[in-house]
């Protein structure tokens, strides 16, 4: 608690109180309440101590960000120090508040499955995710993402079961912390939309939802197998949709990004009325990272506005 309270007063007289709970959007205003948001992994290639010559420091990540035009960063887990102290905490909320930047919604996962069938492996990934949903609400973020049930070891009903359970635990936990707790479709059953809205419906409470990615498809590996159509799939979750990882690589001589029709996309996306922030993520290596960044952040603004 000590460290909480400590945390807690950083944040806010850092970046102040987030008002994002109480905020109501008119469909009407689907254009203008869209945040476009940096998610690191365009720029930092590397976590858990990896190495990546090309890397920024996670530190600089705000400046960085700001330079190209971003007011909106995400962050991820495994980019922060392992042994991540109150001091770093009040240094990132620093930078950001400097830049002009704030927090959209920190990525957790890779550390246990919140719908795990084991019932003490099952807590122990919660335990885990809610001490980086402290952490969220200490940088101001508005969401948590997490990822459940993208390896099928169990039957589609069983898994979906206990994912309700994980999903139902945890996002109650974040609604105290008052942060967004969101699903992505992430391989495996959740990326299966027609599952995804069953465990929307069996959590069944209003922080929960769905962070869509544009390109998180894999239902089964060993031969791979894909739903057929990400469109149908983005309309089908849109009623829970809240944010979303607008995948890219490779864009054509019009801006225009090669695997994904980005203006499809976002068309389908109306139909999403919770929906409101964007998160650029590219994953090209054939133009620098800052350059794809910014024409994938170019091309949302293109269409959106």
């Amino acid at each position: 608690m000590k460290r909480r309270n400590f945390l807690n007063s950083i944040a806010l007289s850092t970046i102040g109180l987030s008002s994002y709970a109480a905020i109501k959007f008119p469909f009407k205003n689907f254009n203008k309440k869209i945040k476009i948001t940096l998610t690191p992994w365009s720029l930092i290639r590397s976590g858990y101590g990896e190495h990546d010559p090309l890397n920024i420091d996670l530190i600089k990540f705000p400046k960085v960000a700001k330079s190209l035009g971003f007011n909106f960063i995400d962050h991820e887990m495994f980019h922060y120090p392992t042994n991540l102290k109150p001091s770093y905490i009040w240094k990132m909320n620093n930078v950001m508040d400097k830049e002009g930047i704030e927090s959209a919604i920190m990525l957790t996962g890779g550390r246990g499955d919140i719908g795990d069938k084991d019932k003490s492996k099952r807590k122990k990934a919660i335990s885990v995710y809610k001490y980086w949903i402290d952490v969220a609400s200490d940088l101001n973020c508005k969401a948590v993402r997490n990822v459940c049930s993208d390896f099928i070891n169990i039957s589609h009903k069983e898994k979906l079961s206990y994912a309700i359970e994980g999903v139902h635990e945890l996002g109650g936990y974040a609604k105290s912390k008052g942060v967004d707790l969101l699903i992505e479709n992430h391989n495996g059953y959740s990326s299966d939309p027609k599952w995804m809205i069953q465990l929307m419906q069996g959590v069944n409470l209003n922080n929960v939802g769905i962070l869509g990615d544009f390109t998180n498809w894999t239902l089964e590996r060993n031969p791979n197998t894909f739903y057929p159509d990400p469109y149908k799939g983005f309309e089908i979750m849109a009623p829970y949709i809240k944010a979303i990882s607008a995948k890219s690589e490779n864009f054509n001589e019009k801006g225009e990004e090669k695997n994904t029709d980005f203006k499809k996309m976002f068309e389908i996306l109306k139909k999403a009325p919770n929906f409101i922030f964007a998160g650029v993520e590219f994953s090209g290596n054939e133009t620098s990272r800052n350059i794809g960044s910014l024409k994938t952040r170019e091309l949302i603004e293109k269409i959106v506005n």
